[in-house]
Parts: C-alpha cells; sequence; structure tokens
C-alpha cells in the first residue's frame, strides 16, 4: 500500500501536474507563439524555479524531503513562490493576456497566499488544495476530465495521510481552500452560476 500511496504522491505532485496542464492547454488552445510565451512565462518563471529550488534545499538538508512537508520548512517554500507568483501574474495582466488566464492564475496566487498564512497554525495540504484547483481549471476546459483529476485528488488525499505526509486535519484545510478557491474563481470567471 506505501508504494502505491507513494506513487499516487508523485504523480499528484503539484510541479508535476500543473505545469503538465499548462502546457497542453495552451499548446492545445492558442496559436503556438503565444503558447510558446506563456507557457514559457510560467513554467519558466515559477516551476522550473521552485523544482530547483527544492531541489537544492532537500539536497543541502534544509529541506527534509522533496514535498517540504515540515511546517516550518514551508515558511522559506513560501516566501519563494509567492514573488514568483506575483511577478508572473503582473506580467500576464501587463501584457494583456486573456482574462480567464490572468485570473486563474491570480487566484492561485491568493491560494498560496492563504496557504501560507494558514501554515502558522496548520501545515495544510498542498497537493490536496493545488490539485482541487487544478480540476476545478480543468472543468473549464473539459468537464470529464476535470471529474476524473477530483476523483484523482480523493486518491491524493488517501496517499498523503497513508504516507504520514499530513494527518486528516491537514488534508481537510487543503480540500477547504482548494474547494473555497476554486469556486470563487468559478463564480467570477463565470462558469458557475449562484
Amino acid at each position: 500500500m506505501n508504494k502505491a500511496a507513494n506513487f499516487i504522491s508523485i504523480i499528484g505532485h503539484p510541479l508535476l501536474t500543473f505545469p503538465l496542464f499548462i502546457v497542453i492547454v495552451m499548446f492545445g488552445f492558442k496559436g503556438f507563439n503565444e503558447a510558446a510565451l506563456v507557457s514559457s512565462l510560467i513554467v519558466g518563471g515559477i516551476f522550473i524555479p521552485v523544482i530547483l529550488w527544492v531541489y537544492l534545499k532537500s539536497k543541502n538538508g534544509s529541506y527534509t524531503n522533496f514535498d517540504v512537508s515540515d511546517r516550518n520548512q514551508r515558511k522559506s517554500l513560501f516566501l519563494f513562490v509567492i514573488p514568483l507568483l506575483t511577478v508572473v501574474t503582473v506580467v500576464l495582466f501587463a501584457t494583456n493576456q486573456s482574462r480567464n488566464l490572468c485570473m486563474s492564475v491570480l487566484f492561485a496566487l491568493i491560494l498560496t497566499v492563504i496557504s501560507q498564512f494558514i501554515n502558522f497554525f496548520v501545515k495544510s495540504s498542498l497537493h490536496v488544495s493545488l490539485n482541487i484547483y487544478l480540476a476545478a481549471l480543468i472543468f473549464t476546459v473539459n468537464f470529464e476530465m476535470g471529474i476524473v483529476v477530483l476523483l484523482f485528488t480523493g486518491l491524493l488525499s488517501w496517499s498523503r495521510i497513508k504516507l504520514g505526509r499530513h494527518t486528516i486535519k491537514e488534508v481537510l484545510f487543503g480540500l477547504s481552500i482548494g474547494i473555497i478557491m476554486s469556486l470563487l474563481m468559478l463564480v467570477t470567471e463565470g462558469f458557475l452560476k449562484i
């Protein structure tokens, strides 16, 4: 069971799922030049630096693992991620990218800031909150795939608890943050009427 949980946790890592989604959606729905520009900006401006940061911090012992499962160690992760997300969000708005894209990244930034604040009290599951948010983003493109990602996030939640990376409480906090930000994004962008 631990091997299955570890496999699910790895393939559900936000540093893998989000860049993959961005590249697929950009190249699937935009022209090549725009897709390459936006993908390079988001993946190159956020995910590659974060992956390198976490890898180096894990290698030198500052982080105990690639998931940055220690609540105190997460403080420096947030301090690294939030400025990157902020810069990319500003660049997307400044270059007049589509409203949906700009707002999606903005809500991801807000989700991250909320997670940073919550981290002072509880280490909420970023795997869960970000994959719930990813499912909402996928719903806007392909409803059936959104359901698949949502169901997968249930398995991901189990894996995080099984591996001892999170408690049920921490997973529920991540779930709550992900659901709230997803609903706000879907309502703001007119995908969901209340």
